[in-house]
């Protein structure tokens, strides 16, 4: 096989620069940061998406919670209601008094 010469200096040395190790290595390393930064953004990105979705379900549980706690106030209101609407109060009987043997 043959090698062609590259009759042109201008040629040449442009080739030359562009082969050259050191040019090659920059480029690489250009290349490299850029991907790093690509990257670097896309999880800026979804460390974002994921913040937003730990925003969402925390609200969600937070407001579970208080659906929890207003049904048990409901519950005890309902209950205090009731035992107000009793005529008689229970007396409790003392202790003395009760017969019978304990279960």
């Amino acid at each position: 096989m043959e090698f062609t010469r590259i009759a042109d200096r201008e040629a040449r040395l442009r080739l030359g620069t562009v082969l050259d190790p050191d040019v090659l290595a920059v480029q690489q390393e250009e290349d490299m940061a850029r991907e790093r930064a690509e990257i670097d953004a896309l999880i800026e990105e979804a460390d974002r998406e994921f913040a937003a979705e730990a925003r969402v379900e925390t609200e969600r549980v937070h407001r579970e919670v208080r659906g929890q706690v207003r049904a048990r106030r409901a519950r005890r209101r309902a209950d205090r209601q009731v035992v107000r609407s009793f005529p008689v109060r229970l007396e409790r009987a003392p202790v003395g008094e009760i017969d019978g043997e304990a279960a």
